[in-house]
């Protein structure tokens, strides 16, 4: 069993989600203490899979299974964040997670839609995570 995150591994994944879009750099506003340290932890979370690392520009980014770890998940049909999915599991091997809107049609639409014609406007990208 793996170990639980530590403090400062949640703090560098909850900042990562939320800030930057997703990312972090050299160049970023936050950072844990110091760059160095900073850096240390993020790998860490590579290391784990909940952030990846491109190593050509030292970014890391975080992955859909950090945003899960978080809480986020990205809904199957309209790719929106949701923190209340309705996991559909009708084999063990196949998994969808949909959003509440996706499975309620009856209810209002959220905003980006129309009432009447149901066009969607495209939907935010999936590494944002709304405050």
């Amino acid at each position: 069993m793996a170990r639980p995150l530590g403090r400062h591994q949640l703090t560098a994944l909850s900042a990562l989600a939320r800030l930057n879009g997703g990312t972090w750099s050299t160049d970023s506003a936050w950072r844990l203490h110091t760059v160095a340290y900073t850096v240390r932890v993020l790998n860490t979370l590579v290391e784990r899979g909940y952030a990846t690392r491109t190593s050509a520009s030292a970014r890391y980014a975080i992955t859909e299974q950090g945003l899960n770890r978080l809480g986020w998940f990205t809904c199957g049909s309209c790719t929106r964040l949701t923190r209340d999915p309705v996991i559909e599991q009708p084999s063990a091997s196949w998994r969808q997670v949909r959003c509440s809107w996706c499975t309620a049609p009856e209810q209002a639409p959220p905003a980006g839609e129309s009432e009447a014609g149901g066009m969607r406007l495209p939907a935010a990208p999936a590494r944002r995570v709304p405050a």
